[in-house]
């Protein structure tokens, strides 16, 4: 049975109610496409950075009005979502980079806390941010079963595996990749190595604007790109059947094939 996912991606405004405008806009057009989830990128809530240092100022709670407005929407039109939000954290001058989950009933089903932090290519976002310290408890949903990484994430492939060994058939990744020479290489090749070597379902949601790259892109299990969007704003929409991920895994059985007895040193067999 095929499925619609939606990737909207926007240039966030430092005004958290402009950026509610913006959800309502594009979670109509989705349920119009009849999409079942909905993704958002990362700062969705809340441009970062902002040129006046005030982006942690702009923080709130995980229940807050925001994520309140957010599953508001989320029920009138009938359709899970996935967004970025600032949320205050319990250190001065420092918050959390969480994604938030919401159901078609305005129910929060989950929330992700970035685990690991750009300080790279001469950012530094742990100056303003506080990682997670949990991965992503994957959530059955109408398009499958879901996991979630954060933009850098990405780089860090045992993020992926452990939730696929947890039953993920699809990873999200809400991004604000970072313009500059060879990125969009980079982020294609590790979105596409991701949904090859676990085979299922990998969606990449880019900000786009001052800093970042747009460009979002979609796998399916066999690493076939399904989806890919412009440099500027706009809804994409990508078709899902998961009877490929068996399909997949029966044709090339990676985690049978695995040699778990050799991967304990990194204790990556912690999980069932």
């Amino acid at each position: 049975m095929i499925k619609k996912i939606g990737l909207a991606q926007v240039d966030s405004s430092a005004d958290w109610k402009e950026n509610i405008k913006k959800a309502d806009k594009y979670a109509r057009e989705a349920a119009r496409q009849q999409v079942k989830l909905l993704l958002f990128p990362e700062y969705f809530m809340t441009y970062y950075p902002l040129r006046d240092g005030s982006y942690q100022g702009k923080g709130q709670k995980i229940d807050g009005e925001f994520v309140q407005e957010m599953r508001n929407i989320g029920k009138r039109y009938g359709i899970w979502m996935a967004f970025g939000m600032n949320e205050i954290g319990e250190e001065k001058g420092r918050s959390y980079n969480t994604i938030i989950v919401s159901d078609s009933e305005g129910n929060q089903r989950g929330f992700y806390r970035k685990a690991h932090l750009f300080d790279a290519y001469q950012w530094k976002e742990s100056k303003q941010t506080i990682p997670g310290d949990q991965i992503f408890q994957p959530i059955d949903s109408p398009i499958g079963r879901l996991g979630i990484g954060t933009c850098y994430d990405l780089r860090f492939p045992e993020l992926a595996r452990l939730e696929a060994l947890e039953g993920t058939e699809m990873m999200l990744y809400p991004s604000a990749w970072v313009s500059g020479e060879g990125k969009f290489m980079q982020w294609k090749v590790l979105l596409q190595a991701r949904a090859i070597e676990n085979e299922m379902y990998v969606f990449g949601c880019c900000h786009c604007g001052e800093h970042y790259m747009g460009r979002s892109l979609g796998f399916d299990p066999y690493g076939r790109e399904i989806l890919r969007g412009g440099l500027g704003e706009g809804l994409l929409v990508g078709e899902i059947e998961l009877d490929q991920i068996d399909r997949a895994r029966q044709e090339n059985p990676v985690f049978t094939n695995r040699r778990k007895d050799l991967y304990q040193l990194f204790r990556i067999d912690t999980v069932h």
